[in-house]
């Protein structure tokens, strides 16, 4: 799980327990951009360069975004991640929100598999590992 505030003033509150963000996210193209990134693909484009995985091969089972007043929340459900794939697939989807990529631009990019394309990852204040399933 991944939370935003997304709000021009940052709260006391969840300082360093969230990522703020000021510029307004188009929650309907974060979520036409989550729906790219389902399935089993190439996530080397989001795989961090210090990561010792053997395949970037993965399956994302879910993505879900929902909105909760000032926040919203990515949940990602894979049986497995790479090295700061969610925190880049978060920064990815922030640059779909603010309308700096299109979803047809983000599904290239994630084609051509390089690092290099990647937004710059999301910062870990915002992680949580929420559920384990066996």
């Amino acid at each position: 799980m991944y939370v935003i505030t997304n709000r021009f003033a940052d709260t006391i509150l969840e300082k360093n327990r969230t990522w703020h963000i000021r510029n307004f996210l188009d929650i309907k193209l974060m979520r036409e951009g989550a729906k790219i990134l389902l399935k089993t693909k190439d996530f080397s484009m989001f795989r961090a360069s210090s990561c010792n995985a053997k395949s970037p091969i993965r399956s994302l089972d879910v993505v879900k975004i929902k909105k909760e007043k000032d926040k919203i929340i990515l949940l990602f459900q894979s049986k497995s991640f790479l090295q700061q794939q969610v925190r880049s697939m978060v920064g990815c989807l922030k640059y779909v929100g603010e309308k700096k990529w299109d979803t047809k631009k983000f599904k290239k990019l994630i084609s051509q598999k390089n690092r290099l394309n990647c937004a710059p990852p999301a910062p870990a204040k915002g992680l949580y590992l929420q559920k384990i399933i066996y």
